[in-house]
């Protein structure tokens, strides 16, 4: 008999068998429900000890029927679809995976920036059109000498500094919870948001969605940009207030945008942002590689396996829960969760000392 029980209920990839290896070698049980209807998958949660999930929207009135849960792990980086609270109260941990793709993202970000210098995308449509400009009818400039802003500079944000510093480039961050050794270690110079905005010809995000970062980017912000700025966003897209970004874009004060994350996902098929002509989109992509999406249904599987067996995640949605279970002196965690360790400090939420 297994000593505990999983239950998948979806992630739309299409192998299965890295979670089952991991739980089974383990001791326990993996129950695929990817094909079951919701409901039914639902059902099965009420007995599981760990559940596994990316897009379902889990509500306080589900965390209740989830008896014997002791962690519900999101595929992925975010765990907005998942009510923290009720699951804290609950005594269940919310776990993520927030380290499996920083190279995917930081290549995505940079690839979509250097698009956006190049005007490639532009470019790439009158040639299909038959079109060949000689003469350059839209100005391009040089990357060196320009000044990048990175507002985040966590495992993502460090590395997007780490490949781009070769660049020629002078490279600012606004991170409130960062340390100067680390900035300077990176060569990148301290900044507040607001010097960030009035200084980069680049400015791209990589902050966590939490409270204080809904809409981090927004009217007042945009106004202080340069005329020339570009923005790239592969982190979440309520970071940014899209109806400042394209009133921003629209008026000239944002040069070109490049989006990987939305508001609102799958983006509407009539959002305006598909038609702009300053707009390069890509479709919540940047965290995939062939081998990153391995990495992440490796490292979900061994986080429900971790508190399944009586241990604790690196990374979780809101260590207070570690309180309620007695586990918060076990906690090795992860370095991506300084951010919220820092801010639940700030708040007298947690310790001011301890786990780090």
């Amino acid at each position: 008999m297994a000593a505990f029980l999983v239950v998948l209920v979806e992630h739309g990839y299409p192998a299965r068998h890295y979670e089952r290896d991991v739980i089974t070698a383990a001791g326990g049980e993996l129950v695929d429900a990817e094909d079951y209807p919701l409901n039914e998958a639902l059902d099965l949660c009420s007995r599981a000890d760990g559940i596994l999930l990316r897009r379902t929207q889990v509500t306080a009135e589900m965390i209740r029927k989830f008896q014997r849960c002791r962690i519900i792990v999101r595929y992925g980086v975010g765990t907005d679809n998942i009510d923290i609270k009720a699951a804290t109260d609950a005594g269940i941990i919310v776990g993520n995976v927030p380290d499996y793709c920083m190279d995917e993202v930081s290549t995505h970000a940079i690839a979509l920036l250097l698009a956006c210098v190049r005007g490639l995308c532009g470019t790439h449509t009158r040639m299909t059109q038959g079109d060949w400009d000689v003469r350059r009818q839209v100005p391009v400039y040089q990357v060196a000498g320009k000044v990048l802003g990175l507002v985040g500079l966590g495992q993502i944000g460090s590395e997007v500094a780490r490949k781009m510093a070769p660049w020629g480039l002078r490279i600012l961050a606004c991170d409130p919870f960062v340390e100067e050794g680390h900035a300077r270690s990176l060569g990148v110079q301290l900044v507040d948001l607001e010097t960030l905005c009035r200084q980069s010809d680049y400015i791209s995000l990589h902050v966590p969605l939490l409270p204080e970062t809904h809409h981090l980017i927004e009217a007042a912000q945009l106004k202080l940009i340069k005329r020339s700025c570009i923005l790239v966003n592969t982190a979440r897209g309520p970071v940014v207030d899209t109806e400042a970004l394209l009133a921003a874009l629209d008026d000239g004060r944002l040069a070109w945008a490049a989006l990987d994350v939305f508001e609102q996902e799958p983006l509407p098929a009539d959002s305006r942002m598909r038609r702009h002509a300053r707009v390069i989109l890509t479709d919540h992509m940047a965290w995939y590689s062939e081998e990153s999406q391995v990495r992440l249904q490796t490292s979900a599987a061994k986080s429900a396996v971790a508190a399944c067996t009586g241990g604790v995640p690196a990374s979780l949605a809101d260590p207070q829960v570690l309180y309620i279970l007695g586990k918060f002196d076990q906690w090795q965690p992860a370095p991506c969760m300084r951010w919220q360790l820092a801010r639940m400090r700030k708040a007298g939420l947690i310790p001011s000392t301890g786990t780090e």
